[in-house]
């Protein structure tokens, strides 16, 4: 009999300290604030024609770049991208590179990420191919972001981006 009346009280001093802390902004922790986040809307990327990769060296440190616009699934323009990519494998049909990205949306809010992008010989190319990237930051609405960015490569230098952020 003890023992219940001492496990239930036990019990009960542990949900009145966490709804203590709960109460208390400092101590409640990031998901508090992440929980209230924008997440990035999902928009299709195309290098085609900007990007220098055709251009760049085929060994490894090699760099290239390039910008693109951003459109929503509308097709309208949300933002433009600037990217810096250094590869890092190169073998006959295909490259490994490392890339970070900014994603500044037309209000002036931005996304940053990085990933390690496989690029295929755009002739034996086969499509989609599916990775992911890691969020490293954001402003405006997205200030503090971190999490997954999904990479869908659709098309040569066509790119989906979608977020778990």
């Amino acid at each position: 009999m003890s023992r219940t009346a001492k496990a239930k009280g036990i019990v009960a001093l542990a949900v009145g300290a966490a709804a203590v802390v709960a109460g208390v902004p400092a101590l409640a922790g990031a998901a508090t604030t992440d929980s209230h986040r924008a997440a990035p809307p999902t928009v299709t990327i195309d290098f085609t024609g900007t990007n220098s990769a055709s251009g760049a060296a085929n060994a490894i440190g090699a760099g290239f770049g390039g910008t693109a616009t951003a459109k929503d699934s509308t097709g309208a323009q949300v933002a433009t991208v600037y990217d810096q990519c250094t590869k890092d494998a190169v073998s006959v049909d295909s490259a490994t590179a490392f890339c970070t990205a900014d994603l500044v949306f037309t209000n002036g809010d931005q996304v940053t990420f990085t990933a390690v992008v496989p690029i295929d010989n755009p002739l034996t190319a086969k499509y989609p191919k599916n990775f992911d990237g890691v969020v490293t930051g954001g402003t405006g609405a997205y200030k503090g972001l971190t999490g997954a960015v999904h990479i869908s490569n659709t098309a040569t230098a066509v790119y989906q981006l979608s977020w778990d952020a």
